[in-house]
Protein backbone atom coordinates (compact mmCIF):
# COMPACT_ATOMS: atom_id res chain seq x y z
CA UNK A 1 0.00 0.00 0.00
CA UNK A 2 1.24 3.58 -1.08
CA UNK A 3 1.01 6.06 1.08
CA UNK A 4 0.71 9.66 0.02
CA UNK A 5 2.71 12.17 1.28
CA UNK A 6 1.66 14.66 3.80
CA UNK A 7 1.53 17.48 1.54
CA UNK A 8 -1.44 16.23 -0.96
CA UNK A 9 -3.51 15.31 2.40
CA UNK A 10 -6.45 18.07 3.37
CA UNK A 11 -5.40 20.97 5.37
CA UNK A 12 -7.09 23.85 7.28
CA UNK A 13 -5.91 27.44 6.93
CA UNK A 14 -7.44 29.15 9.78
CA UNK A 15 -11.01 27.76 9.06
CA UNK A 16 -10.61 27.81 5.27
CA UNK A 17 -10.57 23.89 4.13
CA UNK A 18 -7.92 23.14 1.61
CA UNK A 19 -7.78 20.31 -0.41
CA UNK A 20 -3.90 19.58 0.46
CA UNK A 21 -0.94 22.12 1.03
CA UNK A 22 0.48 23.57 -2.40
CA UNK A 23 0.01 27.01 -2.72
CA UNK A 24 0.68 28.82 -6.51
CA UNK A 25 3.09 31.65 -4.33
CA UNK A 26 2.08 35.64 -5.18
CA UNK A 27 4.33 35.91 -7.79
CA UNK A 28 3.78 38.81 -10.29
CA UNK A 29 2.01 37.52 -13.49
CA UNK A 30 2.24 41.27 -15.28
CA UNK A 31 -1.08 40.44 -16.86
CA UNK A 32 -3.41 43.23 -15.51
CA UNK A 33 -2.95 46.09 -18.39
CA UNK A 34 -5.19 49.15 -17.57
CA UNK A 35 -4.95 47.72 -14.13
CA UNK A 36 -7.53 45.23 -14.59
CA UNK A 37 -7.50 41.50 -14.66
CA UNK A 38 -7.14 40.08 -18.64
CA UNK A 39 -8.12 37.01 -19.75
CA UNK A 40 -4.89 35.86 -19.76
CA UNK A 41 -4.58 36.07 -15.86
CA UNK A 42 -7.86 34.38 -15.22
CA UNK A 43 -6.74 31.34 -17.77
CA UNK A 44 -3.66 31.11 -15.76
CA UNK A 45 -4.76 31.17 -12.22
CA UNK A 46 -7.56 28.55 -13.77
CA UNK A 47 -4.57 26.14 -14.53
CA UNK A 48 -3.22 26.53 -11.35
CA UNK A 49 -5.93 25.02 -9.74
CA UNK A 50 -7.35 22.88 -12.37
CA UNK A 51 -3.29 21.29 -11.83
CA UNK A 52 -4.28 20.74 -8.54
CA UNK A 53 -3.11 23.21 -5.92
CA UNK A 54 -5.09 23.95 -3.30
CA UNK A 55 -5.09 27.46 -3.10
CA UNK A 56 -3.68 29.92 -6.07
CA UNK A 57 -3.10 33.43 -5.01
CA UNK A 58 -3.20 36.57 -7.24
CA UNK A 59 0.43 38.90 -7.09
CA UNK A 60 0.62 42.34 -5.94
CA UNK A 61 -2.89 43.74 -6.22
CA UNK A 62 -1.86 47.64 -5.25
CA UNK A 63 -4.30 49.75 -3.01
CA UNK A 64 -3.96 52.73 -4.65
CA UNK A 65 -2.56 54.56 -8.03
CA UNK A 66 0.45 55.72 -5.95
CA UNK A 67 1.77 52.20 -4.72
CA UNK A 68 2.40 50.76 -8.18
CA UNK A 69 5.85 50.01 -9.78
CA UNK A 70 4.39 49.09 -13.27
CA UNK A 71 1.56 49.95 -14.82
CA UNK A 72 0.17 46.60 -15.78
CA UNK A 73 0.36 46.11 -12.10
CA UNK A 74 -3.48 44.88 -10.57
CA UNK A 75 -4.92 48.20 -9.25
CA UNK A 76 -7.71 47.53 -6.76
CA UNK A 77 -9.05 51.20 -7.57
CA UNK A 78 -9.74 50.42 -10.72
CA UNK A 79 -13.21 50.44 -12.81
CA UNK A 80 -14.96 47.49 -12.73
CA UNK A 81 -12.01 45.99 -10.22
CA UNK A 82 -14.80 43.59 -8.46
CA UNK A 83 -16.31 42.02 -11.51
CA UNK A 84 -12.89 41.79 -13.29
CA UNK A 85 -11.59 39.85 -10.20
CA UNK A 86 -14.77 37.41 -9.28
CA UNK A 87 -13.70 36.29 -12.62
CA UNK A 88 -10.93 35.22 -11.29
CA UNK A 89 -12.52 33.45 -8.19
CA UNK A 90 -15.64 31.97 -9.99
CA UNK A 91 -12.95 30.12 -12.56
CA UNK A 92 -10.55 28.81 -9.43
CA UNK A 93 -13.81 27.62 -7.44
CA UNK A 94 -15.35 26.12 -10.35
CA UNK A 95 -11.37 23.74 -10.18
CA UNK A 96 -12.10 23.20 -6.37
CA UNK A 97 -9.06 25.51 -5.53
CA UNK A 98 -9.08 28.32 -3.11
CA UNK A 99 -8.24 31.70 -4.23
CA UNK A 100 -6.27 34.65 -2.48
CA UNK A 101 -5.04 37.92 -3.30
CA UNK A 102 -1.51 39.61 -2.11
CA UNK A 103 -2.34 43.50 -1.42
CA UNK A 104 -0.17 46.12 -0.67
CA UNK A 105 1.77 49.61 -1.46
CA UNK A 106 5.38 49.53 -2.65
CA UNK A 107 5.78 53.23 -1.03
CA UNK A 108 9.03 54.85 -1.66
CA UNK A 109 9.81 51.77 -4.63
CA UNK A 110 6.92 53.64 -6.81
CA UNK A 111 7.74 54.56 -10.33
CA UNK A 112 7.00 57.94 -10.95
CA UNK A 113 7.08 57.21 -14.36
CA UNK A 114 4.19 55.11 -13.81
CA UNK A 115 2.15 57.31 -10.92
CA UNK A 116 3.43 60.68 -12.39
CA UNK A 117 3.67 61.73 -8.93
CA UNK A 118 6.55 61.50 -6.08
CA UNK A 119 6.84 58.78 -4.13
CA UNK A 120 5.38 58.70 -0.45
CA UNK A 121 7.42 56.08 2.40
CA UNK A 122 8.25 56.90 6.01
CA UNK A 123 10.88 58.76 5.37
CA UNK A 124 12.22 61.05 2.55
CA UNK A 125 15.45 58.40 1.21
CA UNK A 126 16.96 58.33 -2.42
CA UNK A 127 15.35 55.20 -3.94
CA UNK A 128 18.50 53.83 -6.63
CA UNK A 129 15.35 51.38 -8.39
CA UNK A 130 13.13 54.13 -9.20
CA UNK A 131 15.56 56.90 -9.36
CA UNK A 132 13.54 59.09 -7.15
CA UNK A 133 13.75 60.67 -3.66
CA UNK A 134 10.28 59.97 -1.53
CA UNK A 135 8.73 62.45 0.27
CA UNK A 136 7.83 61.42 3.99
CA UNK A 137 3.93 60.28 4.47
CA UNK A 138 2.60 62.79 6.38
CA UNK A 139 -0.52 61.93 9.22
CA UNK A 140 -3.30 62.51 6.71
CA UNK A 141 -1.39 60.39 3.99
CA UNK A 142 -1.18 57.80 6.64
CA UNK A 143 -5.09 57.39 7.16
CA UNK A 144 -5.52 57.63 3.55
CA UNK A 145 -3.07 54.78 3.00
CA UNK A 146 -5.55 52.62 6.16
CA UNK A 147 -8.88 53.32 4.39
CA UNK A 148 -6.95 52.43 1.09
CA UNK A 149 -6.16 49.12 2.57
CA UNK A 150 -9.46 48.55 4.27
CA UNK A 151 -11.22 49.25 1.17
CA UNK A 152 -8.96 46.37 -0.90
CA UNK A 153 -9.88 44.28 1.57
CA UNK A 154 -13.87 44.78 1.29
CA UNK A 155 -12.99 44.87 -2.47
CA UNK A 156 -11.68 41.07 -1.94
CA UNK A 157 -14.55 40.22 0.06
CA UNK A 158 -16.97 40.98 -2.91
CA UNK A 159 -14.83 39.23 -5.55
CA UNK A 160 -15.14 36.15 -3.96
CA UNK A 161 -11.62 35.53 -2.32
CA UNK A 162 -11.32 33.09 0.31
CA UNK A 163 -7.99 34.93 1.91
CA UNK A 164 -5.91 37.87 1.75
CA UNK A 165 -2.31 38.31 1.93
CA UNK A 166 -0.60 41.37 2.87
CA UNK A 167 2.10 42.34 1.22
CA UNK A 168 4.53 43.32 3.97
CA UNK A 169 8.10 42.36 2.58
CA UNK A 170 10.77 43.04 -0.58
CA UNK A 171 11.00 46.50 0.66
CA UNK A 172 7.76 47.73 0.12
CA UNK A 173 5.76 49.91 2.06
CA UNK A 174 4.44 47.82 5.33
CA UNK A 175 8.48 46.33 5.28
CA UNK A 176 9.73 49.99 5.22
CA UNK A 177 8.16 51.25 8.21
CA UNK A 178 9.68 48.11 9.77
CA UNK A 179 13.61 48.73 8.59
CA UNK A 180 15.04 51.35 10.21
CA UNK A 181 17.24 52.15 7.08
CA UNK A 182 13.90 53.40 5.49
CA UNK A 183 12.08 54.18 8.59
CA UNK A 184 13.97 57.63 10.15
CA UNK A 185 10.47 58.80 11.79
CA UNK A 186 11.02 61.10 15.35
CA UNK A 187 6.88 60.87 15.80
CA UNK A 188 4.80 57.76 17.23
CA UNK A 189 5.74 55.06 13.79
CA UNK A 190 9.59 55.74 14.10
CA UNK A 191 12.72 54.65 16.54
CA UNK A 192 11.75 51.74 18.68
CA UNK A 193 10.69 48.60 17.09
CA UNK A 194 6.94 49.06 18.75
CA UNK A 195 6.86 52.48 16.94
CA UNK A 196 7.99 51.02 13.82
CA UNK A 197 5.52 48.15 13.75
CA UNK A 198 2.94 50.19 14.83
CA UNK A 199 1.69 51.76 11.23
CA UNK A 200 1.92 47.58 9.71
CA UNK A 201 -0.41 46.48 12.54
CA UNK A 202 -2.67 49.35 11.94
CA UNK A 203 -2.93 48.36 8.73
CA UNK A 204 -3.68 44.88 9.78
CA UNK A 205 -6.35 45.63 12.15
CA UNK A 206 -8.11 48.10 9.73
CA UNK A 207 -8.29 44.97 7.39
CA UNK A 208 -9.62 42.64 10.42
CA UNK A 209 -12.45 45.38 10.96
CA UNK A 210 -13.80 44.68 7.45
CA UNK A 211 -13.08 40.78 6.54
CA UNK A 212 -12.82 39.56 10.00
CA UNK A 213 -10.46 37.00 11.73
CA UNK A 214 -11.71 34.04 10.01
CA UNK A 215 -12.84 32.72 6.29
CA UNK A 216 -16.62 33.78 6.98
CA UNK A 217 -17.03 35.23 3.14
CA UNK A 218 -16.72 32.38 0.17
CA UNK A 219 -19.84 30.57 0.91
CA UNK A 220 -19.70 29.44 -2.97
CA UNK A 221 -16.08 27.54 -2.27
CA UNK A 222 -16.44 24.36 0.10
CA UNK A 223 -13.18 22.54 -0.35
CA UNK A 224 -11.89 19.34 0.32
CA UNK A 225 -11.16 19.42 3.75
CA UNK A 226 -13.22 20.14 6.12
CA UNK A 227 -16.85 22.11 6.46
CA UNK A 228 -16.19 25.87 5.20
CA UNK A 229 -19.84 27.16 5.86
CA UNK A 230 -20.34 30.74 7.25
Amino acid sequence: MTTLSPLFAPRKLGALPLRNRFLRSAAFEGMCPGGLPSDELVEHHRQMAAGGVGMTIIAYASVLPEGRTYGHQLLMTADGVVPALRRVTDAVHAEGAAAAIQIGHCGYFASPEVTGERPVGPSAVFNTYALAKSRAATPVDLERILAAFARAAHQAREAGFDALELQASHGYLLSQFLSPFTNRRTDEYGGSLENRLRFPLAVLRRMRQVVGASNRYAPRYRGHGGDSSN
